[in-house]
């Protein structure tokens, strides 16, 4: 499903600049899909903990079929916004469900579920820009008839192979095999204030890191045009941060020194930083190839950060996924929004610089969020 994703967040925005919409159109487009999927992943999230969770995740796949068809059919920019904004509904139904289905398995750690998930969509997210590109070169409507006939893919796995539900053993065994940060600290009686920190602090770097994808994700393609950069290039620097990510998570699944530890979030975020200044100040193919690099496995670390501590040891897994989606939503709103504003006033590579502040300010506000709670010694 995240194939689809792919091939539209690439193909939208050029299909948004041949109807010559400008930057602040773009980051409207952003901004629709991101709206949509905020206002509904909580209510979604929290459905799918009293209703089948299968039930919502093949709505939604048929909504993200029928709106990748639509967008084929769009000859106007406002067709284009109707159709993103059911994109967004569609992932409000079926990631949340799917997110607490697989924390929901228990067969393994959660952290390895959580790791074949995160490098599954990665993987998924960074096939998808490289035949988007390909597609729209040989005609504009082919990448979303390509969109439309993976999710019909998606709809037959579903029906077909994943369970209406799990069993109650199973999702004991889920909850018998997490780890909470008690177990990473032994030696101290951490506080539930502190506990939920490191939640709260991942939610934020999860916001900046979205953010800063969102920008990348409906501004980048204005600024590549301009640059003369054709869209298969374009698509195999988006895979880039993409692949870059998929193989931070296989990382993180290895290791597990990095759980409820505020320096790897400051440092991977940093990381992030270097790779926004570096489209800021040296806009060239080359040098966008490293600064994609940076920004995948920065966002790479913040996403997995934020979906782990959302789902581990939690019972109201939906409501938890559901609110990690939702500030994967709102960075997407924000960045395309407040970036296209910027890109409009000044030029096109000043949302870079702003989306660093931005990251800048969510680590201070991250530190500000551990350092202050509190620890009870033994």
């Amino acid at each position: 499903m995240d194939m689809v994703i792919g091939v539209v967040v690439l193909a939208a925005p050029l299909l948004a600049i041949k109807f010559k919409v400008g930057s602040l159109g773009l980051g409207g487009l952003g901004f629709i899909v991101s709206i949509f999927y905020v206002l509904f992943c909580l209510p979604f999230g929290k459905l799918s903990d009293r209703w089948k969770r299968k039930h919502l995740i093949f709505i939604g796949c048929f909504l993200y079929f029928f709106s990748s068809l639509g967008i084929s059919f769009a000859t106007n920019f406002f067709h284009l916004l109707i159709f993103m904004a059911l994109t967004g509904i569609a992932g409000a139904m079926f990631w949340p469900s799917l997110e607490a289905w697989i924390a929901e398995r228990g067969k393994g750690k959660l952290i390895k579920r959580i790791s074949f998930f995160n490098i599954s969509w990665s993987l998924g997210i960074s096939v998808g820009p490289l035949i988007s590109g390909v597609l729209f070169e040989l005609n504009y409507h082919f990448p979303f008839y390509f969109a439309a006939l993976i999710s019909l893919g998606v709809i037959y796995l579903v029906l077909k192979k994943l369970p209406a539900s799990c069993e109650k053993k199973e999702k004991i065994a889920a909850v018998d095999n997490v780890l909470t940060v008690k177990d990473y600290f032994p030696q101290k009686d951490f506080s539930r204030s502190r506990n939920s920190s490191y939640l709260h602090a991942a939610w934020v770097a999860n916001f900046t890191g979205w953010f800063v994808v969102g920008t990348i994700r409906y501004l980048f393609p204005k600024l590549s045009v301009e640059m003369g950069i054709k869209p298969s290039i374009l698509g195999i620097l988006i895979f880039f941060l993409s692949v870059s990510q998929a193989f931070f998570f296989y990382v993180l699944s290895r290791n597990s020194r990095w759980h409820y530890q505020l320096f790897p979030l400051v440092f991977f975020q940093t990381l992030g930083i270097m790779g926004l200044l570096l489209i800021f100040f040296f806009p060239s193919i080359f040098i966008f190839v490293f600064s994609f690099v940076f920004i995948g496995i920065a966002g790479g670390f913040t996403y997995f950060s934020s979906i782990f501590y959302s789902l581990n040891g939690t019972e109201d897994k939906g409501t938890k996924a559901g609110i990690h989606e939702v500030f994967v939503g709102a960075g997407g709103l924000a960045g395309p929004l407040i970036g296209g504003i910027f890109a409009q006033i000044y030029n096109l590579r000043i949302p870079y610089l702003a989306a660093s502040l931005v990251v800048l300010t969510g680590i201070i506000i991250e530190v500000y969020l551990v350092r202050n709670s509190k620890i009870q010694k033994v």
